[in-house]
């Protein structure tokens, strides 16, 4: 029978009592405080890059849109389904010899103007939200349909341009040329 000597066993067990901590916990402090840090730098850039929420500044406001809807407002759902707009933003805004227009926004706040002409596809211009943002579409006559936001400034009269209501202006087909 084999016996084994115990009495050197607990010498290999060393006594820290009364030294310092190991580097260990100071390196876990370090990589909380730098993980504390980068949430903080993370939460200021998004507030950064989401800008101000100032109600008044640099916001775009279109009288047209902002009336409450009509029977007349109501775009079928082939045309929402082709032009990617928001069917409850959508605003009849003039009818000419290219069709129906309409005043819409898309889901990501860009401002559209729709034709429907008759008998054809629908389409779409749309410009990015600002508040002097216009987007103009021409008939297949060659007439052409401005939309703008209240801020923006009007289509010179002096090229034939005329107001058809609020927001919205045409600028009549040329007659048929001589020849």
């Amino acid at each position: 029978m084999t016996t084994f000597d115990d009495t050197g066993m607990f010498e290999l067990v060393e006594d820290t009592r009364g030294e310092p901590e190991p580097p260990r916990r100071a390196r876990v402090v370090v990589v909380l405080g730098v993980a504390a840090a980068l949430v903080v730098a993370g939460v200021v850039w998004l507030l950064a890059a989401r800008g101000p929420d100032d109600a008044g500044a640099g916001q775009m406001t279109v009288s047209l849109l902002d009336r409450p809807a009509e029977p007349t407002d109501e775009v079928a759902a082939p045309v929402v389904d082709e032009t990617g707009i928001d069917p409850a933003t959508a605003r009849f805004a003039v009818r000419t010899t290219a069709g129906q227009h309409y005043a819409a926004l898309r889901w990501a706040g860009d401002l559209c103007l729709v034709a429907v002409p008759v008998g054809d596809a629908a389409r779409v211009v749309c410009v990015a939200p600002s508040p002097r943002a216009t987007v103009t579409i021409s008939g297949e006559d060659g007439s052409r349909v401005r939309l703008g936001t209240d801020d923006a400034p009007p289509p010179d009269t002096a090229e034939g341009w005329r107001a058809a209501g609020p927001n919205v202006w045409v600028l009549d087909a040329a007659g048929p040329a001589a020849g």
